[in-house]
């Protein structure tokens, strides 16, 4: 028996069961669907979406490198049938909501990160961006994620959307005194 043969006997067997209707027809489409597409030789927008459906009810989110399984349509496949990235794909259909597998940032709006990011500037009177990165509370993103998170690249332009100005380096006001060690010079 060929899987076709095997797909139609199911769905009629499906069919005369005594189950819900809607369980029923679920069932029947299920099948139907891996019928029509066998076998299994290219990637339907509908085959893509039941790829995607299973892994994250098997692994709890999708991740992009789930796109690199041999049971999931690859990265080219994604933007031939829906016209965009993978990573567009999954934001748009399947978004990583804190999972573990996602950004550890994800939990909180992009508000808050701004809001977190410049307390934090402030009460460390930051002097630059490696100052920043170096001193930063460690349960904050560096400047570099927080500009990520507001669609920009550099640290200029977060300064200017956040309104905020760098501060100046504290000069030492006491003199310096330099003491010769050693023989004196003739």
């Amino acid at each position: 028996m060929t899987r076709k043969e095997a797909l139609r006997e199911a769905i009629q067997i499906v069919s005369n069961a005594r189950i819900g209707k809607q369980r029923k027809a679920d069932i029947i489409a299920g099948l139907a669907l891996c019928r029509r597409e066998l076998p299994f030789a290219h990637w339907t927008r509908e085959a893509v979406f039941d790829a995607c459906d299973t892994w994250v009810e098997e692994h709890g989110s999708l991740s992009l490198r789930a796109f690199a399984s041999p049971l999931m349509p690859s990265h080219p496949t994604i933007k031939n049938r829906f016209g965009m990235t993978a990573r567009q794909f999954r934001d748009r259909y399947y978004p990583l909501t804190g999972s573990p597998s996602g950004s550890p940032y994800s939990g909180d709006s992009v508000h808050e990160w701004n809001r977190r990011f410049q307390a934090d500037f402030h009460a460390m009177g930051c002097t630059g961006q490696a100052d920043y990165n170096r001193r930063r509370d460690r349960a904050l993103p560096t400047w570099n994620t927080v500009a990520a998170m507001n669609g920009i690249t550099c640290w200029r332009q977060l300064l200017e959307k956040l309104d905020l100005s760098v501060y100046k380096t504290p000069k030492s006001r006491e003199p310096v005194k330099v003491r010769l060690t050693g023989p004196a010079e003739k």
